[in-house]
């Protein structure tokens, strides 16, 4: 298989399996922060609510610029991280995935969710502000707005 391109998606790291009946698949955007950590917490607890439960932990990288450099040691980072934070998962005795593709965050949430057949999204909240948001534009709103499935925004653990 070749090496896909900085225009392609960057396959699931680890494919998932067929579901059992009644289960169900919840994507969390996770990027190592500590909002995205509690996130996945949560996402656990949820998952534990119906057997067979499957949590994929999903990323978004965006388009690197140059000025990362060194794209793959990067990919390989992030992979890393993904797979840390599947193996918490799995040691909750939930089912887990890893995926991450070279979209916006926004964009990989909403595709993961839509090829997964996910029936929700799990993310933390970063907390930037009211005033940044209606400047700015907020990630989490967007994503609220695109959604055909429920998104579950955890708020910052203070």
């Amino acid at each position: 298989m070749s090496e896909p391109t900085p225009e392609q998606d960057v396959p699931l790291v680890e494919p998932l399996s067929e579901r059992a009946a009644g289960s169900r698949t919840i994507v969390v955007g996770y990027d190592g922060s500590d909002p995205a950590k509690d996130a996945l917490e949560v996402a656990v607890d949820l998952a534990r609510c119906t057997a067979g439960s499957t949590i994929v932990v999903a990323c978004g990288q965006g388009h690197p610029g140059p000025l990362f450099g060194h794209m793959y040691e990067l990919e390989e980072r992030i992979a890393s991280e993904l797979e840390e934070a599947a193996e918490a998962v799995r040691k909750a005795g939930v089912v887990a995935a890893t995926a991450c593709t070279r979209e916006q965050p926004v964009d990989t949430l909403l595709t993961i969710a839509k090829e997964t057949g996910a029936s929700m999204i799990v993310v933390g909240a970063k907390g930037s502000g009211a005033l940044h948001d209606v400047v700015m534009g907020s990630t989490t709103m967007r994503r609220l707005h695109r959604s055909a499935i429920p998104v579950v925004v955890v708020p910052a653990r203070h």
